[in-house]
């Protein structure tokens, strides 16, 4: 199942693996609109130094993207037309190399940040990369199936220091590297990555089925009150973010270490809390239900666990319910103890089946109904082991000011992410405008907070 040359020289294939295939079935529901659910937004807000502050970054960035791509060459891999291979073509000349540049790389010079971009994105072959000089912010975007929530913090890591390496040893004309030579960089399916067993055995198939059986969960489960008819066609992802100040943040982290739980789980606890904060009467006496979501790489054997092959998505989750009557202390107990099981090797071996049933029930999705408005949680961490908070030198570097990450989102859900910056935790809620106001949304994660400080005895900083 690894990547293996074509009739066409230089054009190379693999099919696209189960876990790949679920996420983008995922986001090819959005396509009737030329539209993308889950495609995935990173910010990284950068403030030059030195002489990079009156250099021409417009010039530095767009060159430093094709240089990424030979790194990162799964940048450049599209969906083949049979829809069931991935496909990456070598450059055959500079001139291809800069037409793909020009294709994926842009400034947007109007635009004020991120926030005027991210609507407007619409489905794309291959990864992307906006400069916006306003707000000094470098905006990325990629399908799902490509990578995931740390990958793409990752990329950003790898722009950042092969842009300010340029400072120190000017980096060469992209058209001279040795192309041909990055398809060893091309990543691999998680299920080949992880070498899960192609075919399943009968235990491995109920292994499976019992994470697939934690989606049933999501039926009759709790929402928020939502916008519009089940006609009303979704409009652009926005979000709604909230920063604790570092004092805040270091009682929180300190309250979670004296409760034996963490971060993460104390604010999934208060995603729910909001949830039901928000939730109308009748949504009030209904089950949470939301995703324990884990990070493969860190079971992935090396180089697949490392940031060589950031451009590889390497992610997996599954259900979780909480019932109504829980107290905060009951909610961040339970998400603590699902947390902690972390990833067997024997969840590794039924993942290919896993994801492959999950496709199933993609596929067969009953229509109707009431469609769910609840609002989920997706965890990144602490940011710092992903991206640096200065790269570069004082005389020629780029400070990292803050970082982001979100998703598009096309339905009533939402999704709460979650991580720590410059010492300090963000909280970021993205969602369709067509179905959620700023003003709700807004109400929301500074509910989040509350729930959060107030769970763990903590006062406002």
């Amino acid at each position: 199942m690894t990547w293996k040359e074509t009739d066409q020289k230089g054009v190379f294939s693999r099919p696209i693996g189960e876990n790949e295939t679920f996420l983008k079935l995922i986001g090819d529901a959005g396509l009737p609109l030329n539209r993308e659910h889950w495609a995935i937004n990173s910010t990284a807000t950068i403030q030059p130094t030195g002489s990079l502050a009156s250099a021409d970054l417009e010039a530095l960035f767009r060159l430093t993207w094709a240089h990424l791509r030979f790194h990162h060459p799964s940048l450049a891999v599209e969906v083949a037309p049979d829809d069931k291979n991935l496909v990456y073509t070598v450059p055959p000349d500079g001139a291809a190399l800069d037409a793909w540049v020009s294709q994926t790389f842009s400034v947007a010079r109007d635009a004020e940040s991120a926030a005027d971009v991210i609507p407007t994105f619409q489905p794309t072959p291959y990864a992307k990369m906006v400069y916006i000089p306003r707000s000094g912010e470098l905006l990325g975007h990629t399908t799902h199936w490509r990578t995931d929530g740390l990958g793409v913090l990752l990329l950003l890591d790898a722009f950042l220091a092969l842009a300010t390496s340029h400072a120190q040893s000017p980096l060469p004309d992209p058209a001279s590297l040795p192309w041909g030579t990055e398809v060893e960089r091309l990543a691999p399916a998680v299920e080949d990555a992880a070498s899960m067993p192609m075919e399943p055995t009968p235990e491995l198939k109920e292994r499976a089925g019992s994470y697939v059986g934690t989606f049933a969960h999501s039926a009759g489960a709790t929402g928020i009150p939502y916008l519009g008819s089940p006609d009303t066609l979704p409009g652009g992802t926005r979000r709604a973010t909230l920063t604790l100040s570092p004092e805040e943040t270091a009682k929180v982290v300190a309250a979670c270490k004296d409760r034996g739980v963490t971060v993460t789980a104390a604010v999934h606890a208060s995603v729910a809390g909001a949830n039901y904060a928000l939730a109308d009467a009748a949504a009030k006496e209904k089950h949470y239900t939301s995703t324990i979501r884990f990070a493969l790489r860190p079971y992935l054997p090396e180089p697949y666990s490392t940031p060589a092959f950031a451009a590889g998505v390497y992610t997996t989750g599954w259900m979780k319910r909480v019932e109504p009557q829980a107290s905060w202390s009951e909610r961040v107990q339970s998400y603590q103890d699902e947390y902690r099981k972390g990833i067997t090797r024997e969840f590794l071996d039924s993942h290919r089946e896993y994801a492959a049933q999950l496709g199933e029930l993609i596929r067969n999705m009953p229509q109707g109904g009431e469609p769910p408005s609840d609002v989920d949680i997706s965890s990144v961490g602490v940011a710092e082991k992903l991206v640096r908070r200065s790269y570069g030198t004082p005389e020629a570097g780029l400070e990292v000011r803050a970082v982001s990450v979100g998703v598009e989102v096309l339905t009533r859900q939402a999704v709460t992410f979650v991580w720590t910056f410059r010492d300090q935790l963000n909280l970021s809620v993205v969602y369709n405008e067509s179905f959620h106001s700023a003003e709700q949304m807004g109400e929301f994660v500074a509910t989040v907070k509350s729930q959060l400080l107030g769970g763990l005895g903590v006062d406002d900083a």
